[in-house]
């Protein structure tokens, strides 16, 4: 069965963070897959990952390559008590795995970041602390 442009974007996404390690290894909360597992409290310090694309444009008079974008965010969270400077710490992390213009490859699409990834750290919260990391992906085909 043939994959879409937009699975095959979040594939090569995916595959870059799971290829980032950090010390102490922290779970990833990925869209639609049960977390924590069955059976196991969930932890009070994980990364989120939230998948966004934005509507496709065509660029082009006629049939021409379609342009797609949008944002995979990966949110960093920690319980409280921790301070600010650990979370933030692990959003840099993910900033430098996916530096500007850094090109990834997915069954035949190409995946350029097209701007600095970005922190946002929120507000603490029910007992934890979230940083979003905001990465922004660009796609012709």
């Amino acid at each position: 069965m043939p994959t879409g442009v937009e699975a095959n974007i979040f594939k090569a996404l995916m595959d870059r963070l799971l290829a980032l390690t950090f010390t102490p290894a922290q779970p990833i909360a990925a869209p639609n897959i049960l977390f924590p597992p069955a059976g196991q409290t969930k932890p009070k310090d994980y990364l989120e990952v939230t998948f966004l694309p934005n509507p496709t444009t065509t660029r082009t008079v006629g049939p021409g390559n379609q342009q797609h974008r949008g944002i995979m965010q990966v949110s960093v969270h920690y319980g409280s008590g921790t301070g600010i400077i650990v979370p933030m710490q692990r959003a840099d992390q993910i900033i430098a795995h996916f530096p500007k213009d850094l090109v990834l490859y997915e069954s035949g699409v190409k995946v350029k970041i097209y701007r600095k990834p970005y922190q946002t750290p929120l507000p603490p919260q029910d007992g934890s602390f979230m940083v979003p990391v905001t990465i922004s992906y660009e796609v012709f085909s």
